[in-house]
């Protein structure tokens, strides 16, 4: 049985993720892409432990520079993440900064002596003991491969056991002393177990931030958190969403997480919404077809807290995939880092830029209170 094979025995979250510090550029970064712009590789190092990143200037961009940080998925690749989402000629066509963090990674063996590769973030709750909330999976559930860096694995743990929020806090610093960013338009998203990360990451760094969009994705039970100062969320997910389900019902795979209904509700009692939850629509929402509702009146006038389904939707980024492309993949930027990871293939097929039209319609919207 080859890796593949064998991963299909784990569903839809595998399936979907194929969805002091110090800075030094790559030694042999790539060349120019045909947009004019390589992607740059970053090295820091946080607790003791080499990290890397990934940076796209966009094309022709003007400074001080939006920067919008995006998180893969569990099994992906930062570089691969990009690919995957097309998100490319999205930051290009829009002169943000992105950057692509690489979570934390181990070899897997397959049972016909193959192997694969886990990737994951350490959201503060996944691999935590279950409060009265209820618990974080079925007695029957897949057990995920332990992380070796965590020692052992309670049964319902699955994801990295590292200091990620350290390191993302690290990123953000190594960016905004490299490059000419504007300080008030630090945004972030992502998916699946990048989008639980983003969810730790807007309670934990929430100043750091103008605004966050979490894509299917919900923390464990009981484990909802709200952000420290207001931080507008734009929140989306699948209807038929079996793996990250938004009932609160074991999911495919027997991991059971928050509804988004209380996410929402949590969230806005931190930044002290009065209204809603409430219909809510625009225009590219409704050019989607999704379901949307939102809290409002918070102690910040224009913040919101927006939560849209896509009703036929599934565990993947609601109109923004090209689906040839698998984001466990790599780009010539992560062939040194991760030799054995399957290269990404030329993209096939037309970019849909309509899920990073939601998210960047609603970041514009915000900034980040500047710095006394």
């Amino acid at each position: 049985m080859n890796p593949h094979e064998y991963l299909s025995r784990y569903p839809a979250f595998v399936l979907a993720a194929l969805l002091v510090f110090g800075c030094a550029a790559d030694e042999n970064p790539s060349a120019p892409d045909e947009d004019g712009q390589p992607l740059l590789r970053r090295v820091i190092v946080h607790d003791g432990v080499e990290r890397e990143y990934f940076v796209r200037v966009p094309v022709n961009s003007k400074e001080p520079m939006p920067v919008v940080l995006a998180i893969h998925g569990y099994t992906s690749t930062a570089t691969g993440f990009e690919a995957a989402h097309g998100l490319e000629p999205h930051a290009n066509a829009n002169g943000y900064l992105a950057v692509y963090p690489q979570g934390s990674h181990f070899p897997v063996e397959t049972p016909d002596g193959g192997s694969y590769r886990v990737t994951s973030w350490n959201d503060l709750a996944a691999n935590l003991d279950p409060r009265p909330e209820g618990p974080h999976c079925v007695a029957d559930a897949t057990e995920y491969p332990c992380p070796p860096e965590c020692g052992s694995c309670n049964r319902c743990a699955w994801t990295s056991c590292y200091d990620d929020s350290g390191f993302i806090a690290k990123v953000l610093d190594a960016v905004e002393a490299e490059f000419e960013t504007d300080p008030e338009r630090y945004y972030m998203l992502g998916v699946s177990n990048g989008g639980m990360m983003t969810l730790r990451l807007g309670c934990n760094l929430s100043a750091r931030f103008a605004a966050i969009a979490p894509i299917i994705a919900q923390l464990a039970p009981g484990y909802a958190c709200g952000p420290s100062v207001s931080l507008p969320m734009l929140h989306l997910y699948g209807g038929k969403d079996n793996t990250v389900r938004y009932d609160g019902l074991p999911g495919g795979d027997g991991f059971i997480y928050t509804t988004p209904e209380r996410t929402m509700e949590v969230w806005a009692a931190a930044m002290s919404c009065n209204k809603g939850p409430a219909s809510w629509e625009n225009e590219y929402s409704n050019a989607m077809g999704l379901v949307c509702t939102a809290w409002s009146d918070c102690e910040v006038p224009e913040h919101e807290v927006i939560s849209c389904m896509e009703p036929g939707g599934g565990h993947d980024w609601p109109g923004q995939r090209i689906e040839t492309m698998p984001a466990t993949c790599v780009t010539p930027e992560q062939y040194e880092s991760m030799p054995d990871q399957a290269r990404c293939p030329e993209p096939d097929g037309e970019v849909v830029q309509a899920g990073m039209d939601l998210v960047w319609n609603f970041f514009e919207r915000y900034r980040r209170p500047a710095a006394n």
